[in-house]
């Protein structure tokens, strides 16, 4: 084990835990590369002088968190590392990757323009359209380091991006090209988070099994004030998390008013 599985609060925890945490640690450290091979479970046995059943439950643990995944009858292996997301900022997938040190691709799925007939579409309230407007559509299963990661679906108001087809959508940010043609890059957007279940198509695309866990992230992005963008996002569940830092409400209003309240107003 690490130096720090001999400090005195690691010796009181479960055996399982200061296994997985050893085990963890050789990740974290890059010991063990992604995809790697860990030891077989007799070969865990024999390095820490315990039963298969503890090293079962370290290894168990070990794959709830994401850490790790199995192979039936193969053994286990070391999973790609989660790519982390801040939330108050907003960037393009391209930006984003490149900014964390991974090289971005894009696979154009579908492109064409679409009119929206549907009177409930989210499209009509989303970006200010009415029943019969045309909307531009892109589908692109974007990829970091070759890994496929996120299946995005883009919807632009063909008013404001007229020609937007013509334009090398293949291999540009769509962000790029909403601001360098059109003076429209989203500033400003809302996203809301859902966790969903990927059907066989959507996970066909993303290399996983049918119903695996996904995160759908479905945006509205403003530019100078107007609705710019609506976009529905599948990322992995096992490759992403997202981080947002948030502020703690300031209650010294209401713990005044509360104070001034009289006794028949409570």
């Amino acid at each position: 084990m690490p130096d720090f599985a001999n400090a005195r609060i690691y010796r009181e925890l479960p055996v399982y835990i200061q296994i997985t945490e050893a085990l963890r640690h050789d990740i974290i450290k890059g010991n063990l590369s992604p995809h790697s091979r860990l030891p077989s479970e007799i070969e865990l046995m024999k390095k820490f002088g315990v039963a298969r059943a503890t090293i079962r439950r370290a290894l168990a643990k070990l794959q709830d968190e994401g850490l790790t995944y199995s192979r039936r009858a193969v053994g286990s292996f070391v999973a790609e590392p989660k790519v982390d997301q801040d939330l108050d900022q907003l960037f393009s997938f391209t930006e984003f990757m490149a900014y964390r040190g991974m090289k971005p691709g894009s696979r154009l799925l579908d492109a064409e323009i679409q009119q929206v007939t549907d009177v409930n579409s989210p499209l009509l309230s989303g970006l200010h359209l009415s029943v019969g407007e045309n909307v531009i559509f892109i589908r692109r299963l974007r990829t970091s380091n070759g890994q496929p990661m996120v299946i995005a679906t883009t919807y632009l108001p063909e008013r404001l991006f007229p020609d937007f087809l013509k334009r090398d959508i293949e291999h540009k940010s769509v962000y790029d090209i909403m601001d360098e043609s059109y003076q429209l890059r989203p500033d400003d957007a809302t996203q809301t988070f859902e966790a969903v279940t990927l059907d066989e198509s959507a996970a066909e695309l993303l290399t996983v099994a049918a119903n695996t866990p996904a995160l759908l992230i479905t945006r509205t992005g403003y530019a100078k004030g107007a609705a710019v963008e609506y976009a529905l996002d599948y990322y992995r569940g096992d490759r992403t998390k997202f981080r947002v830092r948030v502020g703690a409400i300031n209650q010294t209003p209401l713990i005044e008013a509360a104070g001034r309240r009289k006794p028949d107003e409570t």
